[in-house]
């Protein structure tokens, strides 16, 4: 088998990237002869590498990016890294309904440090690191080529108020919860909260989400923040500043060093 038929082998079973080393496995070839197979199609625009010994095979409809679209390859790439991952903030909220605003950055949440950013063809992805992965809820979901870990709509709402300027900001984010809101169920985002320590997030979000008209999921958080021990007043924005001058939001104990507005 030479590398042209490595490569047509792997599209015909539905895979989309493959290692050096899974290269030279297959072929029983040195890394030389492997990488000198790849330097030939890259320059064809038929693979391209989002990140060092590792490549994906990118078909004719996708040449124009210059790669795969991120959703395809992001599983692969992070079982290659042993990375733990899943797919958050704005490109989660996207597979959950909220599309009223262009993602142009892959939004990808890891364990540990953070990693540069990835700039393959057209393709831009973003790490953001996240102490707390494991607690976030996240599901599977299906796309042409893999099976992509993403954070229930729940979990974005959380992360959103948790990372705001990873998130656009509080207008950005009020506008993608007029849409995500309809994703977010009560009993699971009560489960959420109460699986949580952290109270700021809980806060804002109930502020944000009465602000965009969801009473509902706000009453939830309402009720959830109403039990604790001890709630204190914080920004509605962090990093912002605030003074004794700035209007305070009784409900929610929040410092409205912000004023927020939906798009929609």
């Amino acid at each position: 088998m030479n590398f042209s038929d490595y490569i047509n082998d792997l599209v015909r079973h539905g895979k989309c990237s493959f290692t050096v080393k899974q290269a030279q496995s297959a072929l029983n070839k040195s890394s030389n002869a492997i990488h000198s197979s790849i330097k030939h199609l890259l320059i064809k625009n038929e693979l391209a590498s989002p990140a060092k010994g590792f490549y994906v095979i990118v078909p004719p409809e996708y040449q124009i990016l210059g790669c795969l679209p991120a959703e395809y390859f992001i599983p692969y790439l992070m079982e290659y890294w042993q990375c733990p991952y899943y797919s958050g903030l704005l490109t989660a909220a996207r597979y959950h309904g909220a599309t009223h605003q262009a993602v142009q950055v892959f939004q990808v949440m890891i364990e540990g440090q953070t990693k540069p950013q990835i700039l393959c063809g057209k393709v831009k992805i973003r790490f953001i690191a996240n102490r707390h992965l494991a607690e976030t809820p996240i599901q599977s979901i299906s796309t042409a080529k893999s099976m992509l870990k993403v954070s229930t709509p729940e979990g974005t709402a959380m992360d959103l108020l948790n990372y705001p300027h990873q998130a656009g900001g509080l207008n950005h984010i009020a506008t993608v919860l007029t849409e995500l809101q309809e994703s977010i169920e009560p009993a699971k985002l009560l489960t959420l909260a109460e699986s949580q320590s952290s109270i700021p997030w809980k806060q804002r979000l109930g502020y944000l989400l009465e602000t965009v008209g969801a009473s509902e999921l706000g009453e939830v958080l309402k009720k959830h923040l109403a039990q604790q021990k001890r709630v204190d007043y914080i920004p509605l924005m962090p990093g912002l500043g605030e003074s004794a001058e700035m209007p305070r939001n009784s409900i929610w104990k929040i410092i409205e060093n912000a004023t927020v507005e939906s798009d929609l």
